[in-house]
């Protein structure tokens, strides 16, 4: 039987919280934030983290170790895809075999406070470990 673990996060679009992008984004992602049609800058570094933390949570019952934010780089598609790159410090990352993530905006009720980004993330360990 191949392992495999899923993670879902829901996050809300406006929380008027403080900007997150320097603990969470690798110089890359900061980079290049804007580029998701429809999704404001502000928007995406929220998106981002909910992606990570997805992928985390998909992550960790296979690995059961910690996970930096930086460890990951998340790139979201206007698709509701989005592409993950894991480099993992210690190397456990080559065990991972396929990782697929993705996304979409629901609104639950009329008001933009009722805006969510809906993320999940899958991911496989290789056959014949």
């Amino acid at each position: 039987t191949r392992r495999r673990g899923v993670g879902v996060d829901l996050e809300q679009t406006c929380t008027g919280r403080r900007s997150i992008a320097r603990r969470i984004l690798t110089e890359g992602e900061i980079l290049n934030l804007g580029c998701v049609e429809g999704v404001t800058k502000e928007e995406e570094v929220l998106l981002r983290f909910s992606l990570k933390e997805s992928v985390y949570k998909a992550m960790h019952p296979l690995l059961n170790q910690y996970i930096g934010f930086k460890e990951a780089e998340i790139i979201p598609h206007t698709n509701g895809t989005a592409t993950v790159y894991i480099n993992l410090k210690n190397g456990a990352h080559a065990s991972l075999d396929c990782i697929t993530a993705h996304w979409r905006r629901i609104q639950v009720g009329n008001a933009e406070e009722e805006d969510f980004f809906l993320t999940s993330a899958s991911v496989s360990w290789k056959d014949g470990l």
